[in-house]
């Protein structure tokens, strides 16, 4: 169960990085070399400090569906051996 608990917020909150593929965004919007992020309330980032920021957040997200995908598997293993163990 702590696999799902931990592993589904990681994917989830990191699913944009994962799905984007090699895209680099800014609040949505596509980023070009030599363009700068500026959000409100935080530092501006240029577009290989975003690239690297992507980077990590795809790692994490995909961390995050091996542990949900190792939780599948543990949950299945576990209910088959259950089930051995009743016969």
């Amino acid at each position: 169960m702590a696999l799902f608990i931990v592993g589904g917020p990681m994917f989830f909150i990191n699913g944009e990085a994962v799905l984007n593929g090699e895209a680099v965004e800014c609040d949505g919007s596509l980023m070009r070399p030599g363009q700068w992020c500026a959000r409100v309330g935080d530092e501006s980032r240029s577009y290989d400090e975003e690239k690297k920021a992507e980077a990590r957040g795809e790692l994490v997200g995909y961390a995050g569906a091996g542990l949900v995908t190792l939780g599948i598997v543990v949950f299945i293993g576990n209910g088959i051996a259950t089930r051995r163990g009743n016969r």
